[in-house]
């Protein structure tokens, strides 16, 4: 296999992390809607939004916290090739908090449980990038 270098591995995790990560934030998203009502104090209201309308607005809101969080395992990856889960999981919760004072969703006091679903989006998307040997184990 030919060396692949860190900033290679930095570029790579930033630009499929940012498109990655938000598909998984919007399946998430679309999952819970469908479980029905007993999800509804987690999400933010949907006022009658089709589920494409869901799905695609939570693709385009979640491109913001999964930039800022691959932004901030950069140094991680240019340094070590890698990171670990609870790197991944920090970077998602603070890109999330990060965001939701950027461009608030209205998800009143769903704050909480919406931060940990970004932190296991963050976890998910390591492992992601692992397995395509975009990472270091």
């Amino acid at each position: 296999m030919d060396h692949v270098s860190n900033a290679q591995r930095a570029m790579w995790m930033v630009l499929i992390t940012s498109l990655a990560a938000p598909l998984f934030a919007s399946l998430i998203d679309v999952a819970l809607t469908l479980a029905g009502p007993m999800f509804d104090a987690v999400l933010p209201p949907r006022d009658g939004r089709t589920v494409g309308e869901i799905a695609l607005g939570a693709y385009a809101w979640a491109a913001l916290p999964a930039t800022l969080g691959a932004l901030a395992l950069t140094p991680y990856v240019l340094q070590t090739g890698t990171y670990g889960w609870l790197h991944a999981a920090v970077a998602g919760v603070l890109a999330f908090a990060a965001s939701i004072v950027i461009w608030p969703i209205g998800a009143g006091g769903a704050l909480t449980p919406l931060a940990f679903i970004a932190g296991l989006v963050g976890i998910a998307v390591r492992w992601m990038l692992i397995w395509g040997r975009i990472l270091l184990p």
